[in-house]
């Protein structure tokens, strides 16, 4: 990027910018080579600057959550790299309370939480953490996320990811999303035109039509901002009891020592990505420093110095092996940057 390029985008934030930065230290992969650039951008007037600044200049850019379900490649990122700061972080309970309309999926049980008619909406800044918006809601004693006890990451990466465990998902409790778009204009999504499919948003990041334009211009890139959620009562000491069921439950079958973005391949309709590499007998598989967990066999884990190289490489060895053996092709859910 050119100084004078440099100078007004840095003049456009109050974190400094950071030049060359190695992404491995921003995802839990801990792999990944530099991007050009990454910006912290602490509030919503920073973020529509810096978006309409990113295209108008036709920078390639991207948003990062906590980076919890990304694989970055060894070469890293030619652009701008963007993280929602402190001012995305907010968590409010609105006084207003809506007839809540159920989203349900196959994988969502006729006995989940959600199956309420009417309870308290909360706003919540896609920067939140999960681990502490389920420790709010917790303290408040509203009831519906305890599925998410232990899900690493953001709020905003689990709505774009349609995060989910124990049979529940995000769009279960979602009311709308609150987006910027790539154009720096702020629109709210409500619930019922969003399509939400089994770990993912179907139509994020570029859903919205441009009117009149054609090309690259015809569809308008979103970043997530914020969200309503839809919860119920609940009791509190019952609501923790449950969310530290669901964190011990995680401690004991996950891998917790090694480096992972999480369950790395979507569970195939009816059975478990898992259960599937187990039975292809590949538990402890290497390819470099990427590791097939002894502990979880749909964990890809970095056992030390392992490269986005060796992680895929390893991804394409688990896939052939299972394809071969079951006639599944197995989907990573892991993001690719």
């Amino acid at each position: 990027m050119e100084v004078e390029l440099k100078r007004k985008l840095e003049s456009m934030v109050s974190s400094p910018v950071l030049w060359d930065c190695p992404l491995c230290d921003y995802t839990s992969f801990a792999i990944g080579g530099p991007a050009m650039a990454l910006v912290t951008v602490e509030e919503m007037s920073e973020l529509q600057r810096v978006l309409v600044f990113l295209q108008e200049k036709k920078i390639l850019w991207r948003i990062i959550g906590k980076g919890s379900n990304l694989l970055v490649n060894d070469r890293g990122f030619a652009g701008v790299i963007l993280i929602l700061g402190k001012g995305f972080g907010s968590i409010s309970q609105l006084k207003t309370e809506l007839n809540f309309v159920s989203y349900p999926t196959e994988d969502i049980s006729a006995n989940s939480p959600l199956a309420v008619s009417e309870g308290p909406v909360i706003q919540v800044g896609a920067g939140c953490s999960l681990a502490r918006l389920v420790s709010w809601c917790t303290d408040q004693g509203l009831t519906g996320l305890e599925f998410a006890a232990g899900i690493p990451g953001t709020v905003g990466g689990a709505i774009i990811m349609n995060a989910g465990a124990w049979g529940c998902e995000m769009a279960g409790v979602l009311v709308s999303v609150t987006v910027i778009t790539s154009a720096g204009e702020i629109r709210i999504l409500p619930r019922a035109e969003l399509d939400f499919g089994y770990r993912i948003w179907h139509d994020y990041p570029s859903q919205l039509p441009s009117v009149g334009v054609t090309g690259e211009e015809r569809c308008v890139r979103l970043v997530v901002v914020g969200v309503e959620l839809q919860l119920a009562p609940g009791d509190q000491e019952q609501i923790r009891s449950l969310c530290q069921s669901y964190r011990e439950k995680r401690r004991l079958k996950q891998p917790n020592k090694e480096c992972s973005a999480g369950s790395f391949f979507k569970n195939p309709k009816g059975d478990a990505a898992g259960r599937l590499i187990e039975a292809s007998g590949l538990k402890g598989v290497r390819v470099g420093g990427a590791m097939v967990s002894p502990v979880h066999a749909n964990f890809l884990v970095n056992s030390g110095g392992a490269t986005a190289e060796d992680v895929v490489m390893l991804m394409k060895k688990v896939q052939a092996a299972v394809q071969k053996d079951s006639g599944i092709l197995l989907e990573p859910e892991v993001h690719f940057l």
